[in-house]
């Protein structure tokens, strides 16, 4: 293989972004980049003489930021957003409470809920033609009663009503991220895989890596709960500290015959 000597690039894609641990642990990925943009900056000083007139500009203080779109809602960047290292994932041995809000036909005087709930619902509803909340039914007003999963549904209601109860169980299959006011996000080394190519041998992929030895990615995102919309991202990059040559990002292109890129 030639030594690849590489004047020029073109960009196809980014594939990835990976976040590491000091430990280079993983800390997250993301697969469905898009739209990921590194603006670069610097503070300036105009220095002028004594009537105004520019005599040069000094440069300081480099800035590097990154930001971009994950196609389709990742838990786990979220979570990294939020201040987790990681999402909760609910099992056996650990819960995550959860609320439900089940909607039935009554079909004689009992009902069973689909969960147990942790606490007994306070208030049973019945619904009208329109689904809008109808006549309210209450726990502590003796109206109905709840043992278990079982609703002893209140006196008085015709067959065919349809009733709404909201609770709260302990669920074993579910995911949970928290926003919490006093956590944000952990400095990271964050690594973006991008495909391209070389104009003058267009047949022959070539992999490049962007590489943040320290990125910190921002707490502010928009979460969009709309059909097709992007997940945003964003963060700054600061220099490695303890480095010698203080980097801030470099890029690596190699000439290799990986077929994931």
């Amino acid at each position: 293989m030639a030594n690849l000597n590489l004047a020029n690039f073109i960009i196809d894609r980014v594939i990835s972004g990976v976040g590491y641990r000091s430990d280079e642990s993983v800390l997250f990925k993301m697969d469905q980049c898009q739209n990921t943009s590194i603006t670069c900056g610097s503070e300036s000083t105009d220095i002028v003489d004594n009537v105004g007139s520019p005599i040069m500009t000094l440069y300081r203080s480099k800035t590097c930021e990154i930001s971009g779109e994950n196609a389709i809602l990742d838990f786990n960047i979220t979570a990294f957003q939020m201040g987790m290292e990681e999402k909760n994932v609910a099992s056996e041995d650990v819960t995550i409470v959860a609320p439900a809000q089940e909607v039935f036909e009554v079909k004689g005087t009992t009902h069973e809920l689909k969960n147990v709930p942790n606490a007994l619902p306070a208030f049973l509803y019945a619904l009208n033609d329109d689904s809008s909340l109808g006549a309210k039914y209450s726990l502590e007003d003796g109206d109905f009663t709840v043992e278990g999963k079982e609703i002893t549904l209140p006196e008085g209601v015709e067959l065919g009503t349809q009733m709404f109860v909201s609770y709260e169980y302990n669920a074993t299959s579910a995911v949970e991220i928290v926003n919490s006011a006093k956590n944000f996000p952990k400095s990271c080394k964050l690594v973006l895989r991008v495909l391209g190519y070389n104009p003058c041998d267009k047949d022959n992929k070539l992999g490049a890596y962007v590489i943040f030895p320290s990125f910190e990615m921002s707490p502010d995102f928009d979460l969009s709960l709309n059909v097709g919309e992007a997940q945003s991202w964003s963060g700054k990059a600061s220099q490695d500290y303890c480095s010698k040559d203080k980097r801030l990002m470099s890029i690596v292109v190699v000439d290799e015959a990986d077929e994931t890129f």
